[in-house]
């Protein structure tokens, strides 16, 4: 706030103050009052409107500078009005009321809001939970009856391949409802966190034995390599690996080979994914992780989503590991994970 702009502000004022002050010297001169008396009075007239000003000014300063000090220093703002310094002008007072009462409307409706959202996430993760029972019984029926039409093909009930055909159908369906659980909880994710060692190479292990249907069928050659340990969730880190190997397999090459390495250094552990597809052209790299986004890709392949990537870099910002990638157009694309190593666990292995 500064001195010329609340003159500016007070010009109406000040105008009037003229205009009296005119008003007054002549009305001295006609009544035959001295000029020296006149001088005086509109120079002790000047002193005092001068220090009102100045006074008011500087407590009015004051005022809005705790104020933007207070605004500046919390992180709810809306509860400004709460926490307004008192104010002797009546004006002041009056706004903070209105700011108060605008405030406790807005509260309200952020608690309702926040209350239906967390009512509706717990709906979705109790209607995910009841959905997994139905898939997993489809899963195992399907492996009943195709290893029974393998071993009796003469007595199978149906063909190999019209169960794995149905087997493949209900693992797309278990992932997509997969994303939509771990969706649910990317907000709140210290409500479901564990973080202990970890091995990578059974979690990678975890995520191939689940997806083997789909990459014997697209004849997916896989190499393995990591049996470094990491401190993180195993279960997340398994969600993780397993949308950048679907991600792998949709985007595949005519002989898709996927890669998963893992280096450690003095500082952490770095997780490669490669992978031979026909990788991301360079316009849309710097994109891949944001909400909702395709690319060109997504253009070609209509059931994309744009959704696991996202997902992908949000939870691994929960779990403080750096994700990113690098990609040629035709030539493949590198996802990389780096596990931080704690100062405190480095520390207690070298001991």
């Amino acid at each position: 706030m500064k001195l010329t702009d609340y003159i500016r502000d007070r010009g109406t004022l000040l105008l009037l103050h003229l205009v009296c002050m005119c008003a007054a010297a002549a009305f001295f001169s006609m009544t035959g009052y001295s000029e020296t008396n006149t001088v005086l009075i509109l120079l002790l007239w000047l002193l005092v409107l001068a220090a009102w000003l100045i006074t008011t000014f500087l407590q009015k300063r004051k005022f809005f500078r705790a104020a933007q000090q207070i605004l500046e220093k919390v992180d709810q703002r809306y509860l400004l009005g709460e926490l307004l310094p008192d104010s002797f002008y009546l004006e002041d007072r009056l706004y903070r009321d209105m700011i108060l009462r605008s405030n406790k409307q807005c509260i309200e409706r952020i608690r309702q809001m926040e209350d239906e959202q967390r009512a509706y996430r717990e709906y979705m993760e109790s209607w995910v939970h009841e959905i997994k029972a139905p898939i997993t019984g489809i899963s195992l029926l399907c492996d009943n009856r195709r290893n029974a039409a393998v071993s009796l093909p003469e007595k199978g009930p149906g063909k190999e391949e019209d169960y794995l055909s149905i087997g493949l159908e209900n693992q797309k369906i278990e992932n997509y409802v997969d994303m939509v659980l771990y969706y649910a909880r990317s907000d709140q994710l210290y409500k479901d966190y564990l973080i202990r060692k970890t091995c990578l190479e059974d979690a990678v292990y975890q995520v191939l034995d689940k997806n083997r249907l789909l990459l014997i069928q697209n004849r997916v050659q896989i190499r393995v390599d990591c049996k470094e340990t990491v401190y993180t969730d195993e279960k997340w880190i398994a969600f993780i690996l397993n949308q950048i190997l679907l991600n792998s397999v949709k985007y595949r090459s005519e002989t898709p080979l996927f890669r998963i390495r893992a280096d450690r250094d003095e500082n952490g552990v770095t997780l490669l994914c490669e992978d031979n597809g026909i990788g991301i052209r360079q316009e849309d790299l710097p994109r891949i992780f944001d909400k909702g986004f395709t690319g060109s890709n997504g253009r070609d392949h209509r059931r994309s989503t744009g959704m696991g990537l996202y997902l992908c870099h949000r939870l691994c910002e929960r779990l403080g590991i750096k994700l990113w990638a690098e990609s040629e157009y035709a030539a493949g694309t590198k996802l990389y994970l780096r596990f931080p190593v704690n100062s405190y666990i480095r520390d207690a292995r070298e001991d």
